[in-house]
């Protein structure tokens, strides 16, 4: 591994500018990542939330246990169906 030393006002510098960089791109990523309207997953949003493969929700939608709206090849859920499907299969504890 080759190591290379620089001065510490230089490195000082490129440290600022780099922190510099990542707000910008932080701040950019939050106004220009596209949402999906309001109640509605995507695939992998939902994949996320469930702790499921793409695999595996596909397989529900395939069986019809998950509704689903498609727009071309986007996959879209809607979160009132998904809290209403997991409330109905809700199995509760003995008691």
């Amino acid at each position: 591994m080759e190591c290379k030393l620089i001065e510490t006002a230089a490195f000082d510098e490129l440290k600022s500018i780099v922190n510099r960089l990542h707000t910008q791109a932080t701040r950019l990523a939050v106004h220009t990542t596209p949402g999906t309207p309001n109640g509605w997953l995507t695939q992998e949003e939902l994949c996320r939330i469930l702790h499921v493969t793409k695999r595996a929700l596909q397989y529900l939608r395939q069986q019809r246990k998950i509704p689903y709206t498609r727009l071309g090849n986007k996959v879209f859920f809607r979160e009132a169906d998904i809290k209403r499907m997991l409330k109905l299969n809700l199995i509760k504890p003995k008691q």
